[in-house]
């Protein structure tokens, strides 16, 4: 994990959803935000009796524990938060992203029948011809949709206290989005949905069909 706020936050969360089975790491290790000095963090890992690790970093880290574990430990599964940025982790691994799993915190853009998908599709093709549409992107345009529909409810004269006050009262159903995005005083998770997506010959695809079919979303607990 990374050495800072974000990666103490992920690791904490690794731990609850482990302990809800009776389990906990076999063993942990960070690295220094900013960097790709990940090579205590392999021999550490790698040559523990662990079968997989969750990894709570940026794509350049993570590719570089991934590169350098597989020369140790052939076999080990590896696991990112969607924070990791998939397609670029991708990227940097090319065949050895295979098998790689990544939750996303956004349904698939090309597998989704969610309306903000064909509209996000649509103006990314106008705007930028040469992108591909892709979870961090499509992320954003949800944002984006949430935040102007917010913005309509808390009228006018705009305050932060007002905006705060109008996301925390209000549930969000933001016209093309398809979905109810709720937010509450003690509740600033928004969607709750996650979904679980694996590399499979350099695709990114839905866990529970690695074929290619467009399948159903898949949930899964936690981020």
């Amino acid at each position: 994990y990374q050495h800072d706020e974000y990666g103490f936050d992920g690791l904490t969360g690794t731990q609850r959803a482990l302990n809800r089975y009776g389990l906990g790491p076999v063993v942990e290790s960070s690295y220094i935000r900013g960097s790709t000095d990940v090579e205590a963090a392999v021999e550490r890992i790698a040559g523990s009796e662990a079968e997989a690790t969750f990894m709570i970093g940026t794509y350049d880290a993570c590719a570089q524990f991934i590169r350098l574990a597989r020369r140790s430990r052939p076999g080990m599964l590896f696991y990112c938060v969607s924070f990791v940025g998939a397609e670029e982790l991708v990227k940097l691994l090319g065949a050895e992203a295979e098998g790689v799993i990544v939750t996303q915190v956004v349904p698939p853009p090309w597998e989704t029948a969610l309306p903000a998908a064909e509209e996000y599709g649509t103006l990314l093709a106008r705007s930028f011809p040469d992108d591909r549409p892709n979870f961090v992107s499509f992320e954003g345009f949800i944002n984006a949709k949430v935040l102007v529909e917010v913005l309509k409810h808390a009228g006018r004269e705009l305050t932060r206290e007002r905006f705060i006050e109008t996301v925390e009262r209000m549930d969000v159903y933001a016209p093309g989005i398809g979905a109810v995005i709720r937010f509450g005083r003690n509740d600033h998770q928004g969607m709750d949905q996650v979904y679980l997506t694996v590399v499979k010959d350099g695709r990114l695809l839905p866990v529970q069909d690695q074929s290619g079919d467009r399948t159903a979303d898949s949930p899964a607990e936690g981020r």
